[in-house]
């Protein structure tokens, strides 16, 4: 009798296990070697040689805050400033090696703690694919219905629509960053 039970509970357990990966959804193929390779930035989203523009939407709880970002690929990284769109600065931001550093932050947000969230995040942002950057070892990237979603455990998640809209989450702090490209 004992040995019925133990096989009927491993029959039951192989069965529930196929049937559970059977279920998920599928993964949209490209021409990539692996889903490690799709990229976030594209061409067309961003420009090593040129000035980018994109409209941005921070929100914190329940404020909203929008404004334009410039960024532009410099020798050693990227320079970037963040603004409303009257133009009263909010920062400027400077992303080489390993980390991003803002700097002439507006007095409100002039906190270390604030500071350091969103050099964090724009980090996170900017170097998703930069094969050197501290965190790739622990980012996933899965195609979600033809949308490339970048995870990094359960502190950030990226996406990018594919309408080349880029949205990324501090799933932490609850903070939502919205990108899209102004020609």
């Amino acid at each position: 009798m004992l040995r019925f039970r133990t096989t009927f509970f491993l029959v039951s357990s192989l069965l529930l296990l196929l049937a559970g990966c059977a279920s998920t959804s599928k993964v949209q193929s490209y021409s990539y070697a692996s889903p490690q390779e799709l990229p976030v930035w594209e061409p067309a989203l961003r420009s090593d040689d040129e000035m980018n523009r994109y409209q941005v939407s921070f929100k914190v709880k329940n404020n909203t805050i929008t404004g334009i970002c410039l960024l532009k690929k410099v020798e050693d990284g990227w320079r970037g400033t963040l603004m409303n769109e009257m133009g009263a600065k909010a920062f400027d931001f400077m992303i080489t090696g390993k980390k991003c550093k803002l700097v002439n932050v507006m007095s409100m947000m002039d906190k270390w703690y604030i500071r350091k969230t969103i050099a964090d995040d724009l980090y996170f942002l900017f170097e998703t694919d930069n094969p050197d950057a501290g965190f790739q070892g622990k980012t996933v990237r899965y195609d979600e219905n033809g949308t490339l979603v970048v995870r990094y455990g359960k502190k950030k998640k990226l996406t990018r629509t594919p309408g080349a809209v880029i949205t990324m989450e501090n799933l932490k702090r609850n903070i939502l960053y919205s990108l899209e490209r102004i020609e």
